[in-house]
């Protein structure tokens, strides 16, 4: 995890590090390491996917001298806090200031229990004389990478005995509710314009959003001379009853959980530790893993109105969030032998499936994505069984899935990808079939017309690779060829195994994951992924055998990889690479990516 020290370190290094904590459920921030606000998916209390706290202003007052403490920078203005600060814990979510006759130290905790963010400080004033400490919070509403600046003075707010509720969305029901027992708030509604937040996307393109905030009032606490303060504010949706509220156990909640992790891994693996720890604090992806069946009522959707593409779009994103978080299960939960847990997530997921199955949508990039969610369901239900025998749980879902594919395969098989997952889960019911010695005349036909698919349609063994797709003109290699090698059943025999492999290597292949296209490829972009490593070191360990000398070739091509965790993520792992070293904006928090270096990590060790 991160750590600062005056003298020892360079400040500017905090800027450069992805700060993400959250509450594991539906609310995370996500910042830099000094807590600075500069991408547009940055914030210091994010819920459900939308921006609403997007960071806090300390003021100290002492004497005839005032300080900011904030890394903002507007139209106007540049402030910065980074001389004022001595050290950054980002394992203990503790950063200290120093301003000479003050000092802070500045807390930020996650309650998953009582569902809400406490920023605890600790301040000691130094001087004789008295001093002021002022927290004003700056508030918005926006999506994350959706920014533009909004009429803010829309938002309707009201005072509280103890802070101040601002309601966001009279639509949505949204609210955010400031509050302190430690704190004098005053109401006073301000507005910060021009905010500007750079961003680098994945083309190498530098972007600029502007915003404007709104500052609903502050809090206030005074102190003595040489008097020191622990105070507190909270951050939630709704009104707390503060007097009620367990302090104690919020700031040990995080801990706590930390700890029991950390006892089940062997203290060797530092990485693995930290990996760990960020899947359990970063286990959201717009509320899937905690809260599935999914919030949104889809029957209520009307396909075929006059909305009918907005509608499918928000399904179909929906979908890509649910096949991650479907993938991630072997890395967040098998690889730790926690298979209750990823059997109820696969009984959520099922439910899901079974909800958009019902609504007949008839769009062929939504019945793809569909697919590839249903395929990796079965290809994950296949790793349970190898954990425990489950097998009645999931047969007739897996029997729907793959006659389902059977019957569109004319639909499915011009893609490489899902010509390997649709022969994985054939070969997946296949055996489960075994299993309940039963008989199904219908498997083997299906698993002879793919293999004749590959070898007339797929394979050029001039260039050593299989084709994308049917009709894709480009002969070159992708990384949907990893999967023919990769799942549980692999698509191919030995001696196409090595070729591929070869190819992969020499086109694909960096030690900080798999490019998506070969270098030759009029679409490569020149973009690294980690999330693929873990699919061709498993190809190459199923190849040359598991063994200590397989496993330390395997790992030496990892490395850099592996080293790289926590140096610009805390407690993750970049999702994106740049190849020739450009810096690319992303969230700080993938759940694919940190799940599948975890289920690298356990190959390896």
């Amino acid at each position: 995890m991160y750590i600062y020290k005056r003298g020892i370190n360079n400040i500017d290094s905090a800027r450069q590090v992805e700060y993400t904590l959250s509450n594991g459920v539906d609310t995370c921030l996500s910042m830099s390491a000094c807590l600075e606000t500069k991408k547009p998916y940055n914030g210091l209390y994010i819920k459900n996917g939308k921006v609403i706290v997007e960071n806090i202003i300390e003021k100290i007052e002492i004497k005839d001298k005032v300080y900011k403490m904030i890394e903002l920078d507007t139209k106007s203005q540049n402030v910065s806090a980074l001389e004022f600060i001595t050290s950054i814990d980002l394992n203990e979510n503790k950063i200290k200031y120093d301003v000479g006759n003050l000092e802070y130290t500045k807390t930020i905790i996650f309650s998953k229990e009582y569902n809400l963010q406490c920023i605890e400080y600790n301040i000691k004033n130094k001087q004789e004389e008295k001093a002021k400490f002022t927290v004003i919070p700056l508030v918005t509403y926006r999506n994350l990478f959706k920014m533009k600046s909004g009429n803010l003075v829309n938002f309707n707010d009201r005072k509280l005995s103890n802070g101040v509720m601002v309601n966001l969305s009279i639509i949505n029901d949204a609210n955010i509710v400031l509050q302190s027992n430690d704190m004098q708030f005053t109401y006073e509604k301000n507005f910060l314009n021009g905010v500007k937040h750079e961003y680098v996307n994945e083309k190498n393109e530098k972007e600029i959003f502007i915003e404007d905030l709104m500052l609903p009032g502050k809090f206030v606490v005074n102190l003595d001379g040489k008097e020191e303060k622990n105070i507190r504010i909270y951050i939630s949706s709704k009104e707390e009853d503060l007097a009620k509220l367990n302090t104690k156990y919020i700031e040990n909640e995080l801990s706590a959980q930390n700890s029991i992790i950390k006892s089940k891994i062997d203290e060797r693996y530092v990485e693995l530790r930290d990996l760990a720890i960020a899947i359990n604090n970063l286990a959201l992806e717009d509320n899937l893993v905690s809260s599935l069946p999914y919030i949104k009522n889809y029957n209520k959707l009307i396909i075929e109105d006059e909305k009918s593409a907005e509608n499918l779009n928000e399904i179909i994103s929906d979908i890509e969030v649910f096949t991650d978080v479907v993938q991630s299960i072997d890395g967040q939960y098998l690889t730790f032998n926690k298979v209750n847990k990823a059997n109820k997530i696969l009984i959520m997921v099922r439910r899901y499936i079974k909800n958009i199955d019902s609504l007949k949508i008839e769009n062929e990039e939504f019945f793809k994505k569909f697919a590839l969610l249903k395929l990796w369901y079965v290809e994950i239900v296949n790793k349970v069984l190898q954990k425990e025998n489950s097998l009645l749980l999931y047969f007739d879902i897996v029997k729907d899935i793959v006659y389902e594919m059977i019957n569109n395969k004319e639909k499915l098989l011009d893609e490489i990808k899902y010509v390997a997952l649709v022969y994985n889960a054939i070969k997946i019911y296949e055996d489960m079939v075994a299993k309940k010695e039963i008989e199904d005349v219908n498997i083997k036909p299906q698993l002879d017309y793919i293999n004749n698919l590959i070898n007339e349609k797929y394979w050029c063994e001039s260039k050593r690779l299989l084709k994308r797709s049917i009709n894709e003109e480009e002969e070159v290699a992708t990384i949907d060829m990893i999967y023919s090698i990769s799942l549980s059943y692999p698509l191919l025999a030995s001696s196409y195994k090595v070729k591929i492999l070869d190819t992969i290597f020499k086109e694909l292949y960096t030690p900080y994951g798999l490019r998506e296209y070969a270098k030759s490829s009029k679409y490569n972009n020149s973009l690294i992924y980690p999330k693929y490593m873990a699919h061709f070191v498993r190809a190459n360990l199923m190849q040359n055998g598991v063994t200590n000398a397989s496993k330390k070739i395997a790992y030496n091509m990892v490395k850099e990889l592996l080293q790289d965790i926590n140096k610009y993520v805390n407690g993750g792992i970049k999702k994106i690479y740049h190849e020739k070293g450009i810096s690319i904006d992303t969230l700080g928090f993938d759940l694919l990516t940190n799940a599948e270096v975890i289920r690298l990590y356990d190959m390896l060790k």
